[in-house]
C-alpha cells in the first residue's frame, strides 16, 4: 500500500513537470482599444514553444469571451500567432475575456492531449481612435497630420521610439514633425494619451536634403571665411547636431556643428590650416550625405606671419624661420578625422 502511493506521488510530479515546461501564451492585445465604426476589434495571442514534445501542428487556441468559446485562426504576421474578430455588442464598451489553448504531446511515441489557460484580460474601448495619417513616408522635417477622434493638447506622437514635435489642431486633427532619425528604415507610429498607447501605423522615413554654401572651399593658410549649413524645416527643440570629417585635418579648422533649434541655418567660421587638398563630409541622422570640396594654397608660413594652427590633439607644431613643420601621427591616404576645436598659437 505504501509503495503504491509512493508510485502514484511519482506519477503526479512527472505530469506536474512535463506540463510546466509546456507552450505559454502571450496576449497580444492592448487593454485600451480606440473605437471604430465597424465595431470589430483583433484578439491576439501568440504562442511559445520550446518544447520539442509539443506537436506544433496541433495547437488549438481559443478565446472565452461573453461566456462563449471562439476558435482563434493563425494569423499572417506569424506561424504562432493567433487571431479572433470580436464584435463589441451594441451598447457595451468592454468586455472581459482569456485564452484556452489545446495541443498534443508526443511522449514516448504516444500522443497526449493536453490544456492551458490563461489568466483574465479585459478589453476597453475609447471614444480617442485614429482613422488614418495623411502620408506613410516623407523626409525628417516634413509634418505628417493624423486624423481621427478624441484627440486633446496632451496626446503626442511616437516614432520609432522617440517623442516627435506634436501639434494639436482640433479634436479631430493633430499632426507630428518627422524626428531626425535614419533614413531608409520604417518606423511604428503611436500616439502616446493619457490613457495608454495607441498604435497608428508606420511610417517610411526618407532621405532629408543637408546644404551648405558656398558649396567648395579655397582658402589661404590663415584665412578665415564662414560656411553656412541649412535644411529645409525648422530645427527641433533640440536641434540637429551635423557630424562633420575631414581627409585632411591639417588644412581645415572649425568648430563643432549644431543647427539651433527653431532655426534652419547656422554660420561656422572656418580656418585655413596647412596647404593641401581634400574634402568636408557632413551626415545627421535623416539627412543625404554632403561632400564639400576644400582647398588650401599659398605661401609657406613663416615665423613673421601671426599665427600658428593646430590641426589634431597629438599634433605638434614647431615655426622655423621660414617654415613650418608638421610632425603628427600617420594618418592613411584616404582616412577621415573627425574635426575637432583648434588652439590658435599666438
Amino acid at each position: 500500500m505504501k509503495l503504491k502511493f509512493i508510485l502514484s506521488a511519482l506519477a503526479v510530479t512527472a505530469t506536474l513537470f512535463l506540463s510546466g515546461c509546456g507552450p505559454s501564451m502571450t496576449n497580444l492585445t492592448s487593454e485600451r482599444i480606440p473605437q471604430n465604426a465597424s465595431g470589430i476589434y483583433t484578439i491576439s495571442m501568440a504562442v511559445s514553444n520550446d518544447n520539442g514534445s509539443v506537436i506544433d501542428e496541433t495547437l488549438a487556441p481559443k478565446v472565452v469571451i461573453d461566456g462563449q468559446k471562439q476558435p482563434m485562426r493563425r494569423s499572417e504576421i506569424g506561424t504562432r500567432i493567433f487571431d479572433y474578430e470580436y464584435a463589441m455588442p451594441e451598447g457595451r464598451n468592454e468586455a472581459k475575456y482569456y485564452f484556452l489553448l489545446d495541443y498534443d504531446v508526443d511522449y514516448s511515441g504516444t500522443d497526449s492531449p493536453r490544456q492551458i489557460s490563461s489568466g483574465l484580460y479585459k478589453l476597453q474601448l475609447t471614444n480617442l481612435y485614429i482613422i488614418t495619417m495623411e502620408s506613410q513616408r516623407g523626409p525628417v522635417g516634413v509634418e505628417i497630420p493624423v486624423v481621427g477622434r478624441g484627440f486633446t493638447n496632451l496626446d503626442t506622437i511616437v516614432i520609432g521610439g522617440v517623442e516627435a514635435e506634436t501639434k494639436f489642431a482640433s479634436a479631430q486633427s493633430i499632426s507630428f514633425i518627422v524626428p531626425p532619425l535614419p533614413a531608409g528604415e520604417a518606423y511604428s507610429v503611436d500616439l502616446l494619451t493619457g490613457g495608454g498607447t495607441i498604435p497608428v501605423g508606420y511610417f517610411q522615413v526618407d532621405g532629408s536634403k543637408l546644404k551648405a554654401y558656398p558649396e567648395s572651399l579655397q582658402l589661404a593658410p590663415g584665412q578665415r571665411t564662414v560656411l553656412v549649413f541649412g535644411i529645409e524645416f525648422d530645427a527641433p527643440e533640440n536641434g540637429v547636431a551635423i557630424n562633420v570629417r575631414t581627409d585632411v585635418p591639417q588644412s581645415v579648422i572649425m568648430p563643432e556643428v549644431v543647427i539651433p533649434a527653431g532655426s534652419r541655418t547656422v554660420s561656422v567660421p572656418v580656418q585655413g590650416g596647412i596647404a593641401g587638398q581634400g574634402v568636408i563630409v557632413a551626415t545627421a541622422p535623416g539627412f543625404t550625405e554632403l561632400t564639400i570640396p576644400v582647398q588650401v594654397v599659398g605661401e609657406v608660413l613663416s615665423a613673421a606671419q601671426q599665427g600658428a594652427f593646430l590641426p589634431g590633439e597629438d599634433t605638434a607644431v614647431v615655426i622655423e624661420e621660414t617654415e613650418v613643420i608638421v610632425e603628427e601621427p600617420a594618418v592613411g591616404e584616404g582616412d577621415m578625422v573627425i574635426i575637432d576645436e583648434i588652439e590658435v598659437i599666438e
